[in-house]
Protein backbone atom coordinates (compact mmCIF):
# COMPACT_ATOMS: atom_id res chain seq x y z
CA UNK A 1 0.00 0.00 0.00
CA UNK A 2 1.07 3.48 -0.68
CA UNK A 3 4.04 4.15 -2.90
CA UNK A 4 6.21 1.21 -4.34
CA UNK A 5 10.14 1.58 -4.09
CA UNK A 6 11.85 1.81 -7.78
CA UNK A 7 11.94 -2.02 -9.02
CA UNK A 8 9.04 -3.02 -6.42
CA UNK A 9 6.65 -3.03 -9.02
CA UNK A 10 8.92 -5.63 -11.40
CA UNK A 11 9.39 -7.74 -8.18
CA UNK A 12 5.90 -7.61 -7.30
CA UNK A 13 5.07 -9.06 -10.67
CA UNK A 14 8.58 -11.89 -10.70
CA UNK A 15 7.11 -12.88 -7.22
CA UNK A 16 3.75 -13.36 -8.86
CA UNK A 17 4.56 -15.14 -11.69
CA UNK A 18 6.85 -17.39 -9.69
CA UNK A 19 4.01 -18.39 -7.30
CA UNK A 20 1.55 -18.82 -10.80
CA UNK A 21 4.49 -21.02 -12.34
CA UNK A 22 4.80 -23.22 -9.33
CA UNK A 23 1.29 -24.00 -8.86
CA UNK A 24 1.55 -25.04 -12.70
CA UNK A 25 4.28 -27.01 -11.85
CA UNK A 26 2.88 -29.25 -9.07
CA UNK A 27 -0.38 -29.38 -10.64
CA UNK A 28 1.05 -30.92 -13.58
CA UNK A 29 2.88 -33.06 -11.05
CA UNK A 30 0.10 -34.41 -9.24
CA UNK A 31 -2.11 -34.87 -12.58
CA UNK A 32 -2.87 -38.30 -13.38
CA UNK A 33 -1.10 -40.13 -16.07
CA UNK A 34 -3.17 -41.10 -19.14
CA UNK A 35 -4.16 -44.66 -20.64
CA UNK A 36 -0.41 -44.76 -22.82
CA UNK A 37 1.21 -43.53 -19.10
CA UNK A 38 1.92 -40.53 -20.60
CA UNK A 39 0.15 -37.13 -20.86
CA UNK A 40 0.47 -34.50 -24.03
CA UNK A 41 1.34 -31.17 -22.45
CA UNK A 42 -1.87 -28.31 -21.95
CA UNK A 43 -1.79 -25.11 -21.33
CA UNK A 44 -2.90 -24.55 -17.54
CA UNK A 45 -5.17 -21.47 -16.81
CA UNK A 46 -2.90 -18.38 -15.63
CA UNK A 47 -2.77 -17.33 -12.03
CA UNK A 48 -2.01 -13.91 -12.70
CA UNK A 49 -2.98 -11.63 -15.20
CA UNK A 50 -1.93 -8.32 -16.32
CA UNK A 51 -3.21 -5.80 -18.41
CA UNK A 52 -4.51 -2.25 -18.88
CA UNK A 53 -7.40 -0.91 -17.31
CA UNK A 54 -9.62 2.24 -16.09
CA UNK A 55 -9.01 2.48 -12.25
CA UNK A 56 -11.34 5.10 -10.98
CA UNK A 57 -10.32 8.56 -12.70
CA UNK A 58 -6.63 6.72 -13.95
CA UNK A 59 -7.33 6.12 -17.92
CA UNK A 60 -6.70 2.43 -19.37
CA UNK A 61 -3.78 4.01 -21.43
CA UNK A 62 -1.30 4.80 -18.59
CA UNK A 63 -2.45 2.41 -15.68
CA UNK A 64 -1.67 -1.08 -15.65
CA UNK A 65 -3.33 -3.83 -13.27
CA UNK A 66 -2.13 -6.87 -11.99
CA UNK A 67 -4.52 -9.59 -10.80
CA UNK A 68 -3.20 -12.83 -9.17
CA UNK A 69 -5.79 -15.55 -7.43
CA UNK A 70 -4.43 -18.32 -5.21
CA UNK A 71 -6.18 -20.77 -6.63
CA UNK A 72 -8.79 -21.97 -9.97
CA UNK A 73 -9.87 -24.57 -7.85
CA UNK A 74 -11.78 -24.39 -4.72
CA UNK A 75 -12.89 -27.43 -2.62
CA UNK A 76 -14.80 -27.68 0.35
CA UNK A 77 -14.09 -24.86 2.49
CA UNK A 78 -11.34 -23.45 0.53
CA UNK A 79 -11.24 -19.81 0.03
CA UNK A 80 -10.56 -18.19 -2.98
CA UNK A 81 -8.18 -14.84 -2.62
CA UNK A 82 -7.85 -12.25 -5.49
CA UNK A 83 -4.99 -9.77 -4.87
CA UNK A 84 -4.50 -6.76 -6.94
CA UNK A 85 -1.81 -4.09 -7.47
CA UNK A 86 -2.19 -1.11 -9.55
CA UNK A 87 0.20 1.07 -11.32
CA UNK A 88 0.10 4.52 -12.74
CA UNK A 89 2.51 4.62 -15.51
CA UNK A 90 0.92 8.20 -16.64
CA UNK A 91 3.14 11.08 -16.02
CA UNK A 92 0.44 12.85 -13.22
CA UNK A 93 -1.40 11.75 -10.25
CA UNK A 94 -4.69 9.97 -10.32
CA UNK A 95 -7.52 9.60 -8.57
CA UNK A 96 -9.44 6.50 -6.87
CA UNK A 97 -11.57 5.75 -4.30
CA UNK A 98 -10.01 4.39 -0.88
CA UNK A 99 -12.11 4.38 1.92
CA UNK A 100 -11.44 6.89 4.84
CA UNK A 101 -9.20 6.24 7.39
CA UNK A 102 -11.29 7.52 10.43
CA UNK A 103 -9.25 9.05 12.96
CA UNK A 104 -7.54 10.89 10.15
CA UNK A 105 -9.70 13.20 7.56
CA UNK A 106 -9.75 12.22 4.24
CA UNK A 107 -9.13 9.07 2.42
CA UNK A 108 -6.27 6.53 2.49
CA UNK A 109 -5.56 3.89 0.56
CA UNK A 110 -3.43 1.87 3.59
CA UNK A 111 -6.47 -0.98 3.07
CA UNK A 112 -7.31 -1.26 -0.27
CA UNK A 113 -10.07 -4.32 -0.77
CA UNK A 114 -11.95 -5.51 -3.50
CA UNK A 115 -15.38 -6.51 -3.60
CA UNK A 116 -18.73 -4.84 -3.58
CA UNK A 117 -17.41 -1.74 -1.82
CA UNK A 118 -13.39 -1.86 -2.68
CA UNK A 119 -11.57 -0.27 -4.70
CA UNK A 120 -11.74 -2.83 -7.27
CA UNK A 121 -14.80 -5.13 -8.53
CA UNK A 122 -15.12 -8.55 -8.93
CA UNK A 123 -18.04 -10.72 -9.68
CA UNK A 124 -18.35 -14.80 -9.51
CA UNK A 125 -20.54 -16.02 -12.49
CA UNK A 126 -21.69 -19.49 -12.89
CA UNK A 127 -23.96 -21.65 -15.49
CA UNK A 128 -25.84 -19.98 -17.76
CA UNK A 129 -24.23 -16.69 -17.03
CA UNK A 130 -25.93 -16.25 -13.64
CA UNK A 131 -24.14 -13.69 -11.32
CA UNK A 132 -23.63 -15.86 -8.32
CA UNK A 133 -21.90 -13.33 -6.09
CA UNK A 134 -21.93 -11.02 -5.37
CA UNK A 135 -25.35 -11.16 -6.35
CA UNK A 136 -28.79 -8.85 -6.13
CA UNK A 137 -28.30 -7.76 -1.76
CA UNK A 138 -27.96 -5.10 -0.21
CA UNK A 139 -24.51 -4.06 1.06
CA UNK A 140 -23.54 -1.22 3.39
CA UNK A 141 -19.90 -0.12 2.48
CA UNK A 142 -18.30 2.17 4.72
CA UNK A 143 -17.29 5.78 3.99
CA UNK A 144 -15.37 6.58 0.62
CA UNK A 145 -13.43 9.60 -0.62
CA UNK A 146 -10.63 9.91 -3.28
CA UNK A 147 -6.91 9.05 -3.03
CA UNK A 148 -4.33 10.24 -5.15
CA UNK A 149 -2.59 7.61 -6.95
CA UNK A 150 1.51 9.77 -7.84
CA UNK A 151 3.05 9.00 -11.24
CA UNK A 152 5.10 5.81 -11.24
CA UNK A 153 3.31 5.14 -7.53
CA UNK A 154 1.19 1.67 -7.17
CA UNK A 155 -1.81 1.14 -4.70
CA UNK A 156 -2.17 -3.01 -3.38
CA UNK A 157 -5.56 -4.96 -2.29
CA UNK A 158 -7.04 -8.19 -2.11
CA UNK A 159 -10.62 -9.74 -1.43
CA UNK A 160 -11.77 -12.97 -1.36
CA UNK A 161 -14.64 -15.44 -1.86
CA UNK A 162 -16.03 -18.60 0.41
CA UNK A 163 -17.83 -20.39 -2.13
CA UNK A 164 -21.30 -18.89 -0.26
CA UNK A 165 -23.99 -17.27 -2.18
CA UNK A 166 -25.26 -14.09 -1.48
CA UNK A 167 -26.90 -13.20 2.01
CA UNK A 168 -26.39 -16.94 3.26
CA UNK A 169 -23.96 -19.57 4.44
CA UNK A 170 -24.65 -22.39 1.85
CA UNK A 171 -22.20 -23.17 -0.91
CA UNK A 172 -22.65 -22.67 -4.62
CA UNK A 173 -23.62 -26.03 -6.15
CA UNK A 174 -20.14 -27.86 -7.46
CA UNK A 175 -19.40 -26.67 -11.30
CA UNK A 176 -17.98 -24.34 -13.53
CA UNK A 177 -17.51 -20.74 -12.55
CA UNK A 178 -15.60 -17.66 -13.81
CA UNK A 179 -14.18 -14.84 -11.94
CA UNK A 180 -15.05 -11.52 -13.44
CA UNK A 181 -12.36 -8.58 -11.99
CA UNK A 182 -12.87 -4.86 -13.40
CA UNK A 183 -15.87 -5.32 -15.43
CA UNK A 184 -14.90 -8.19 -17.85
CA UNK A 185 -11.40 -7.27 -18.26
CA UNK A 186 -9.93 -9.75 -16.70
CA UNK A 187 -11.32 -13.57 -16.02
CA UNK A 188 -10.56 -17.07 -14.81
CA UNK A 189 -12.42 -19.80 -15.12
CA UNK A 190 -12.55 -22.01 -11.50
CA UNK A 191 -13.76 -24.97 -10.86
CA UNK A 192 -15.58 -26.46 -7.54
CA UNK A 193 -15.52 -29.54 -6.62
CA UNK A 194 -17.45 -31.65 -4.29
CA UNK A 195 -14.22 -33.11 -2.51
Amino acid sequence: MGRAPRGGWAALAATLLAMAALATVTATAAAPAGASGTKAPTAAPKLTQLGHATFWECPAKTTELLVAVNTLTLHPGATLTISFTVRNGGAAACSYTAPYAGLAPGPTATTLQAGPCGSVGFEIYGPHHANVWPGVQVVNCPAHGFAQLPANGTVSGSGSWNQTKPNSTARVPVGNYTLIVENRHFSFPLHVLAH
